[in-house]
């Protein structure tokens, strides 16, 4: 007995790289909202930053609360250097997707911006069975959303990179 694996013809292949390519603009576009969000005067010069990276007190978990502390310590050593340096990371990974440009670095920088804003600034939403809670906030979404993009090659179509690679051949 033979069994045959369907392949994807060229216009189901088509429309999946447009898709992906779709919601990596889109993707790209939230990481530019938050980006225009960060460059607000109350976070760019470090007002806002106790409150973000003050929930250490909240976290009972020894090495979590170490970590917070740690984030805690370098973003209020110079905040407004921090908040801009966020910012500016922020803004360029937007860019960088929108764009399709370094695709691949790009949404890399993405996961792991959005880890380390999930471990530190949210703190994992620790406790996470406290009354109340009802998820683990957005940037873990991030992380998934970058890794999912990354491996879904969504700078296949639209994107600097497949101009790039087109005219090398």
């Amino acid at each position: 007995m033979t069994s045959t694996i369907a392949t994807p013809s060229a216009g189901t292949w088509a429309a999946s790289a447009r898709g992906a390519a779709i919601v990596r603009i889109l993707f790209g576009a939230l990481w530019g909202i938050d980006a225009a969000l960060k460059w607000m005067p109350g976070f760019v010069h470090g007002q806002t930053l106790a409150d973000e990276l003050g929930g250490a007190a909240d976290v009972q978990l020894p090495l979590e609360h170490q970590w917070l502390q740690l984030w805690n310590t370098v973003g209020l050593a110079n905040p407004s250097f921090f908040a801009h340096a966020i910012a500016v990371v922020e803004t360029v990974v937007a860019v960088l997707v929108i764009a399709g440009l370094f695709t691949r670095t790009a949404l890399i920088a993405a996961a792991l911006l959005a880890a380390g804003i999930w471990t530190g600034a949210e703190g994992m939403h620790l406790p996470w069975f406290r009354p109340g809670q009802t998820d683990l906030g957005p940037s873990v979404g991030y992380i998934f959303a970058a890794l999912g993009l990354l491996f879904a090659g969504s700078a296949r179509v639209w994107s600097v990179d497949a101009l790039i690679a087109r005219r090398r051949g």
